[in-house]
């Protein structure tokens, strides 16, 4: 694939008509060349094949991979009022939504749905209320601003087609802190929301794309 790229990439086209030339995302298509670059870089030349590599030296041209092929949807707390949600969502996931809504998953608004589930066993329909956060197209991560504090949350990232919600996936529940002295006797750590995935449209679920271990 990097090959294919690459010769595409000689041509002078541009990022998005790669991607759309290999059916890939755009993020995918800049992971890839990003890797080749390093790979590159890595390969030492014939005139420094016999060197003797130096001792102690920190590698300063390591980095993180932007992404790492598994679907993910993380949820942390940043503040009292402030969330702070990250996510990740390969291919063939999209390719199965986008079969599903017969469109372009590159062309569909993504976006967050935040359910406030405090005290209560969230089945998919009884948070006591949620917000809804549109991100850019090709954001991988988003701040949440003006959360309540004291509040357990879960975060859906899924798509807003047809003034529809679809969640794709979802993160575990996250508690942000109070910002006010606790009352007499009450607990300083909140105690744990119990939580269970529920069942989310009649003939579709993006949930059910791998099979299900038993515990």
């Amino acid at each position: 694939m990097l090959e294919r790229i690459l010769q595409l990439r000689s041509q002078s086209m541009t990022i998005a008509q790669i991607a759309k030339e290999c059916g890939l995302t755009v993020g995918q298509v800049k992971y890839r060349l990003q890797k080749g670059r390093s790979r590159s870089a890595a390969e030492p030349d014939s005139s420094s094949r016999n060197a003797v590599p130096p001792k102690n030296k920190p590698d300063d041209g390591w980095r993180l991979p932007p992404f790492y092929g598994r679907d993910v949807v993380k949820l942390m707390v940043q503040g009292p009022t402030v969330l702070f949600v990250y996510w990740e969502i390969t291919w063939p996931r999209m390719r199965m939504v986008a079969s599903y809504l017969q469109a372009d998953y590159r062309q569909i608004d993504k976006g967050l749905r935040l359910y406030d589930v405090t005290d209560c066993l969230f089945d998919g329909t009884n948070a006591h209320c949620h917000l809804d956060v549109t991100v850019s197209h090709d954001a991988h991560s988003w701040f949440v601003h003006d959360v309540q504090p004291g509040r357990t949350y879960i975060a859906d990232f899924g798509l807003f087609h047809r003034e529809r919600f679809y969640p794709i996936l979802r993160s575990e529940p996250a508690a942000t802190p109070r910002n006010y002295p606790a009352a007499w006797g009450e607990p300083l750590v909140e105690p744990a929301t119990d939580t269970r995935v529920p069942a989310w449209f009649e003939n579709f679920s993006s949930y059910s794309l791998y099979p299900k271990t038993s515990k």
